[in-house]
């Protein structure tokens, strides 16, 4: 549910739009065989490993702290000042959480005001019951909500002072001492820098905002530091690898098309049980694809109240996924859970251990 340029227009369904307002390190993931038996023979050595997890993008609804209005879906605008909207999305969120940590998993919940200052207002502590259950807290960013209609033409600084402005009320919101993951403002060229400059270190999700779309030059499962950022059309730099880059970009996974991130919402698709099968899908193809010598990595993005289907089991759908796929994967040692910047120190750690080796 990614905003398109110029007005903030999400495509929803009816479906998706009652759900949102309805009611209104790394290292140690890498999989230790157990100690042998004193002469026993050496068993095989370790096959590829893929860290996995679920990247939660909370929107930005409302007003944000740089007094811009966001998050007008169908003609409603959605406000996390409404309380009975926000306590239904903390409620969802929590809900998902839930079931992620009943299968051993952490996700990345990515934050931003308005959602932030609404928690700072009200003392609430949904962002430090997730940091303190070890899901990581990280920045999502709208560009648009956050630098107006002409955040294109502001200067890298600009970006920079609005980024640490985001991760300032993160913080304190989530209680933590730092932020190194983030997502969004994925057309502008000097994003990197920018970035780099607030303290980030690690980005994911890229897509088109108006197209909905990612080139399958950026999919994959193997990390690496672009050379440069993009304008949306030209994509040399950023799938160019460059020792000295900045940022770690993380992959979205083995994704076979360009439009996997919109096709949730497309009813042609078959609704949240077939797309949950084709993720099934791909997150296998992800397991095939990797490589004992490299860092393998996969996710899966959802936002608050997406997936809640009805009944008296909400999120089954996840919870299905989760049993049906992903657990019989980590009981195999194929996959293990991550979060993004446990994958980016997974790669760090490779990087280290392998100076000058192609990462990808």
């Amino acid at each position: 549910m990614e905003r398109s340029r110029g007005a903030r227009r999400h495509r929803l369904t009816r479906r998706q739009l009652f759900a949102l307002g309805g009611g209104v390190a790394a290292a140690a993931l890498v999989g230790c065989s157990p100690l042998a038996s004193p002469g026993a023979a050496p068993g095989p050595p370790p096959g590829p490993l893929l860290r996995f997890t679920i990247g939660l993008h909370i929107e930005p609804f409302g007003t944000t702290a740089q007094g811009f209005r966001s998050g007008a879906i169908g003609g409603r605008q959605l406000d996390y000042a409404d309380r009975t909207f926000f306590d239904r999305q903390v409620e969802d969120i929590r809900a998902v959480a839930a079931v992620v940590e009943r299968h051993g998993g952490r996700m990345t919940v990515q934050g931003q005001s308005p959602f932030t200052p609404a928690v700072l207002e009200r003392g609430h502590g949904v962002l430090r019951e997730l940091a303190a259950a070890g899901h990581e807290i990280a920045l999502h960013f709208h560009e648009d909500a956050h630098l107006g209609p002409r955040w294109q033409a502001e200067p890298v600084e600009r970006w920079a002072a609005v980024f640490e402005e985001e991760l300032a009320l993160l913080r304190r919101a989530a209680g933590i001492a730092r932020v190194r993951s983030w997502s969004g403002g994925n057309t502008y060229p000097r994003l990197y820098e920018a970035a780099a400059r607030a303290g980030l270190q690690v980005n994911s999700d890229w897509k088109d905002p108006a197209r909905q779309a990612t080139p399958l030059a950026l999919t994959g499962v193997h990390p690496w530091r672009p050379a440069g950022g993009t304008d949306g059309t030209e994509f040399g730099a950023f799938a160019r690898h460059d020792p000295a880059g900045p940022v770690v970009f993380l992959p979205e996974g083995a994704y076979d098309r360009e439009d996997f991130a919109a096709m949730r919402r497309a009813t042609e698709f078959g609704g949240d049980a077939a797309y949950f099968a084709y993720l099934g899908e791909r997150l296998r193809a992800a397991v095939a694809l990797g490589r004992a010598d490299r860092v393998n990595v996969h996710h899966i993005t959802i936002h608050p109240g997406e997936f809640r289907g009805s009944g008296a089991a909400p999120f089954g759908v996840i919870e299905r996924f989760l049993a049906e796929t992903v657990d019989p994967l980590v009981a195999s040692g194929e996959v293990a859970w991550a979060t993004f910047t446990e994958m980016a120190d997974a790669y760090l750690a490779w990087e280290g251990a392998h100076p000058g080796a192609a990462p990808k």
